[in-house]
């Protein structure tokens, strides 16, 4: 009998409270969902203090079939703990996601992102499609915005006042966060409780400390979670200059990501950092050839640095006491 794990909605408190951990998808070798690395990769990330985990882009669900997104989510449900909220992903095409929204409901995963289309798609479909699967689920999804316009303002306040949008992942990448006037539209139209930074610590200077959005989503947080929960904390209290300070090793593994790539970076990154063998990545991404993965062991080494020295100040097992 299939497991079904009865979430509840996340409200604006809930994202308010934590850091969205974006986890991997561990595979073995013949790329079938490895239960027990994905386990582990999930008690870390719980042990750290976060609540939330978004399985999305970094999972690679892009390019899962129905029936190993439908394991790879059954995975994830029995290894969480009752207390974790899991945001799963469908799409990123119509037709896929109308295909796994029955999967996600059927699992009794309450809360649902729409990965971003980046062609072919316009405002009003994406607007249209939207309705549509949220008719499907019976409640409102995760909208991911990653690109300008993807769906105009004035609608998006709409689908959030009729219930289709719960929430807004903000991911559209600017040469200066600060300057981004389709950002200010979508918080004027919706407001900031509504909204997570989606792009890792690079942005969040400006998105938390700055326009005070209530979260932001993370990899590197699957490698030092305590030390992700903190860097929310000093933001939402205010003292920038520590998060700042705090939040170097993290924008240094977003820059080794963004030289060499987000999804393969943070993949080899967790077993590098010893959490969980993940395997092989589904294709049509592939792992790091070895001359890429230096770089790599570096970040992250600076990582589990900041994630000791962080349980370190709260009293706890340091990172290599609970290897």
């Amino acid at each position: 009998m299939e497991e079904v794990l009865m979430q509840i909605r996340l409200d604006a408190r809930d994202y308010a409270a934590s850091v969205v951990a974006v986890p991997p998808i561990a595979l073995n070798a013949d790329l079938t969902v490895n239960a027990d690395a994905n386990a582990a990769i999930i008690r870390h990330i719980e042990e750290g203090g976060v609540g939330i985990l978004l399985y999305g882009g970094n999972a690679n669900l892009y390019h899962f079939g129905l029936e190993d997104y439908r394991a790879g989510m059954q995975a994830v449900i029995a290894a969480a703990s009752p207390e974790t909220r899991i945001i799963t992903s469908i799409g990123p095409d119509f037709g896929k996601a109308l295909a796994q929204a029955p999967i996600a409901r059927d699992l009794g995963l309450k809360n649902v992102m729409l990965l971003p289309t980046q062609f072919p798609a316009d405002p009003a479909g994406v607007a249209n499609g939207v309705r549509r699967l949220a008719a499907v689920l019976g409640h409102g999804l995760v909208l991911y915005l990653k690109r300008e316009n993807y769906v105009y303002p004035d609608e998006l306040g709409r689908l959030v006042s009729e219930g289709a949008v719960d929430f807004v992942k903000y991911a559209v990448e600017r040469p200066d966060p600060a300057q981004d006037a389709y950002l200010d539209a979508i918080i004027a139209a919706i407001g900031k409780d509504r909204m997570a930074s989606g792009m890792g610590e690079t942005p969040i200077h400006d998105h938390l400390g700055g326009r005070s959005l209530t979260t932001y989503t993370s990899g590197a947080v699957c490698i030092a979670p305590s030390a992700a929960m903190e860097l929310l904390r000093l933001y939402k209290a205010g003292r920038g200059a520590e998060a700042f300070e705090l939040s170097r090793p993290f924008l240094e593994f977003e820059k080794v990501r963004a030289e060499l790539g987000g999804l393969q970076v943070l993949h080899d990154g967790m077993r590098l950092a010893g959490i969980a063998d993940t395997g092989p990545l589904m294709p049509m991404i592939s792992n790091l050839n070895a001359e890429k993965l230096g770089p790599v062991g570096v970040a992250v080494k600076a990582l589990q640095v900041a994630e000791t020295d962080c349980l370190r100040r709260a009293g706890k097992p340091s990172v290599s006491a609970l290897a």
